[in-house]
């Protein structure tokens, strides 16, 4: 079925101002002009079906509401006029509301034996119902009369059309009535509204008593000068080029392509209130993968680059933008407000260079780049709003990889320049008093949602600036979570919660990207609320709900080359601030020695991470990281203080096909001679793979641990067969 047509959607920003009554005589000369049909469709519900009475048309047989709700199918909606055009008529007031999608049904099943479709509308601003008649129209026509009140309401509406990234060549105005007043010229009216008129319709008497008496002026006054204002618009109609509903449907109306139309959150939405809920709105949720698909065709890359580097030149200059502070950027309050009144200017100045853009979403991604390399993270903004991405790789301006469900895609996005990423950069790390340059190529920063962000730049980086963004998840997890996620079962998550409440001592080791992190945070969660808690990091991760929470982190080197905070120094003052418990986001140096001494000095119940491919490599590591303190410790004194201070190792592990488990829980139960002695209490087996996905099963070895006798000790039960019974995933 062929969905190629014209669409003429006819629009008033106020009442009264013949919307109507243009849109019947309209579409009569269109149809005496036009070999491949005309349709009429009556959209204004509010009135009752005027088109039919202006058309001395009965609906006997139906409306669009009948077809609607399937009460009448859709040739019998379909009225034949004399003219020769198709009325499609309104149901009386109140009885029916479409809905949107159907709208666009209705116009694809008129598509097929009309080339042209004229479309009277009803509401006086665009709300989301009209937001389909203007995305899928060749051209909207906004009826405007020489009135005061009716002119601003015209200017208004056409601003905020431009703020919805409606192409301004796709709304033209005309002028209806002209005449009725000599205080408002045709020069006035488009001096207002800054752009000439599209067609200019006199005023005349005649107009209104021929519809009164159902025989449309168009169609019985060929030579009068209302008819002949009437066919000159009817000829610039013809003149336009068909349009593929269903693709424009497909490019437009999607919900990514109505994302892009309002990309960013209000003040109020930045501030943490919940926004009202708006009649019709599109749900926030954004697939990453769908919005990159919604790449500009139409535009040339390089012409897009062009118009960037124009509109961006002018803000810059008329907002003054470079003398906003980075911490001022950090604010998500003032940065929403910030991003409207960017867009807002974007907008505007497209209009006065005159850019030519066809697509609403193309002119929605155009101005959203711009106001993300403005005042955001530039290309990255897309993947930092998506959900479902966990990671985001920089390799150089041209090279962004995301990862999805564990795993890697290259995206299509890409920096302007490694001038735009330093930019982007220095307004990641400056809020959190970091800084990057050749004399500290390095540094680990966080965004303010605590995602955490590795960078280094050149000489060491040799294919440009590289930035590695580890996303903090918006959704706090619990363990319930994981094991929805199948990333452990349910007797490893009560033996674990019984853990932590008895106060054991846990590492949890893993390598990059397994998970250790959200895995420390969900034990995290079972220590009562009633304990001093004090978590220590390089970077600011761990969101604990307890209220008696000191958070400390570490801190690099200013540019004089002092002022650094080690975490090892960070855990030696935190034995001084009364801690129940101690969490260190990350051992990775000399601070293991004191994480040790801690552990074996009162303060039990600690936890930390680690990197290791298995519990006994942790062990192995601790080691070495205890003599990174520059202790001369004898083996055997450093073993026997790991084997005293740690029950638990938790071996976290990323599979080949991305999901993330605990593959092993193991206890330390002392020494044997020169080794540290461990038994597993549960583990992870693997299988095989089917269609890419690791299949496995988790199980107890049959071993009971020693540290239950201190679990039931502090009055905690567990199953006495939790540790018997193999368990399946």
């Amino acid at each position: 079925m062929s969905t190629l047509s014209r669409i003429v959607t006819v629009f008033g920003a106020k009442g009264g101002v013949g919307r109507s009554i243009l849109a019947s005589n309209l579409a009569v000369a269109l149809a005496a002009r036009t070999k491949g049909g005309v349709a009429l469709v009556d959209l204004d519900w509010l009135a009752g079906g005027s088109l039919a009475s202006f058309l001395d048309l009965e609906p006997i047989k139906g409306h669009w509401g009948d077809w609607v709700y399937e009460r009448k199918s859709f040739a019998e909606i379909v009225h034949p006029h004399a003219s020769g055009l198709s009325l499609i008529p309104a149901p009386q007031p109140g009885k029916d509301v479409i809905p949107a999608d159907r709208i666009v049904a209705l116009l694809k099943l008129l598509a097929a034996k009309h080339e042209t479709i004229v479309v009277d509308t009803c509401w006086p601003h665009i709300s989301p119902l009209m937001v389909p008649l203007f995305d899928l129209a060749s051209v909207v026509l906004v009826a405007c009369t020489p009135e005061i009140t009716t002119l601003q309401s015209t200017k208004d509406l056409l601003e905020h059309a431009r703020d919805l990234h409606f192409p301004s060549d796709r709304l033209q105005v005309v002028l209806n009535r002209e005449g009725i007043t000599t205080d408002i010229s045709a020069d006035d009216v488009q001096a207002t509204l800054k752009r000439p008129l599209w067609g200019r319709v006199p005023y005349h008497p005649l107009v209104v008593s021929s519809l009164n008496r159902g025989v449309p002026l168009a169609s019985n006054a060929p030579q009068h000068p209302v008819t002949q204002a009437i066919v000159a618009i009817a000829d610039k109609i013809r003149a336009l080029p068909l349009v593929d509903l269903a693709a424009r449907a497909q490019t437009e109306l999607s919900e990514d392509a109505a994302k892009l139309a309002r990309p960013f959150p209000t003040a109020i939405e930045a501030s943490g209130q919940p926004p009202e809920p708006e009649p019709g709105a599109v749900p926030a949720k954004v697939d990453t993968n769908e919005i990159l698909a919604l790449v500009p065709h139409a535009i040339e890359r390089e012409k897009i680059k062009e118009m960037k580097q124009k509109i961006h030149a002018r803000l810059v200059e008329q907002m003054k933008l470079e003398e906003i502070p980075f911490e001022r950027l950090g604010d998500p309050q003032f940065k929403a407000i910030l991003r409207d009144q960017v867009a807002e200017r974007a907008n505007r100045i497209i209009e006065e260079l005159g850019m030519s853009i066809d697509s609403r979403s193309e002119r929605a991604r155009l101005v959203m780049d711009i106001s993300n390399e403005a005042i955001g993270y530039g290309p990255l903004e897309t993947f930092l709003a998506d959900e479902s991405v966990s990671e985001i790789m920089v390799n150089g301006p041209q090279q962004i990889f995301v990862e999805q469900k564990g795993r890697l895609t290259l995206s299509n996005r890409q920096f302007t320049d490694e001038k735009q990423l330093r930019v982007v950069i220095d307004r990641i790390v400056a809020p959190i008093g970091r800084r990057v340059d050749e004399s500290s190529p390095m540094v680990d920063a966080r965004l303010p949602d605590g995602s955490r962000v590795n960078v280094i730049i050149p000489p060491l980086a040799l294919n440009g600036s590289t930035v590695t963004i580890r996303k903090f998840s918006t959704k706090r997890l619990a363990i319930s979570d994981l094991i929805g996620y199948a990333s452990l079962t349910d007797p490893m998550a009560k033996f674990l919660e019984a853990c932590v409440l008895s106060k054991l001592n846990i590492f949890i080791s893993g390598g990059t990207g397994s998970g250790k992190t959200t895995l420390l945070n969900v034990l995290s969660g079972f220590i009562p609320s009633d304990e001093r808690i004090v978590t220590i990091e390089d970077a600011a991760e761990l969101k604990l709900h307890q209220e008696h929470v000191i958070s400390l982190e570490a801190r690099p080197a200013n540019i004089e080359g002092s002022g650094a905070v080690h975490i090892r120094d960070l855990v030696r003052n935190s034995l001084r601030m009364r801690p129940d418990r101690i969490i260190v986001g990350e051992v990775r140096g000399g601070e293991a020695l004191d994480m040790l001494q801690a552990m074996n000095t009162g303060h039990d119940g600690s936890l930390a991470t680690g990197h290791a491919n298995t519990p006994r490599d942790a062990l192995s590591r601790l080691e070495t990281m205890v003599l990174m303190a520059g202790m001369d410790l004898p083996v055997r004194a450093i073993r026997e203080q790991i084997a005293s201070a740690i029950h638990l190792i938790v071996q976290q592990t990323r599979l080949t096909d991305g999901t993330r488990k605990i593959v092993r829980i193991s206890e330390i139960t002392g020494m044997e001679g020169e080794v540290i002695a461990m038994q597993d209490i549960f583990e992870f087996k693997q299988t095989g793979r089917n269609q890419n996905r690791v299949e496995g099963m988790f199980r107890s070895t049959g071993m009971r641990p020693n540290c239950l006798d201190t679990i039931e000790a502090m009055g905690i039960k567990l199953p006495p067969d939790l540790f018997a019974r193999p368990e399946r995933v």
